[in-house]
């Protein structure tokens, strides 16, 4: 039997506060994806740390819910090289 992790909005917005992102607990995630989008603009310093989070995140037997999939892809558009 094979387990595979989730990760919902609540461990999302946790990974994100480690981080340092300012974010809080009752967030949607337009108000998440638009307060990172804001943070990586100030403290472009931070990009590396939050691809590589996102890497984690995307990682083998990882599930993510498609709202989180959604703010991790628009980030990654925004912020591509």
């Amino acid at each position: 039997m094979m387990i595979v992790d989730l990760i919902d909005e609540v461990d999302f917005i946790e990974k994100l506060k480690s981080l340092g992102v300012p974010v809080e607990d009752d967030m949607q995630m337009t108000d998440v994806q638009a307060r990172l989008h804001a943070w990586l603009q100030d403290y472009p310093e931070q990009r590396p740390f939050v691809a590589a989070l996102f890497n984690e995140i995307q990682g083998d037997n990882i599930s993510v819910l498609p709202e989180v999939a959604s703010v991790i892809k628009s980030i990654e558009v925004a912020f591509s090289p």
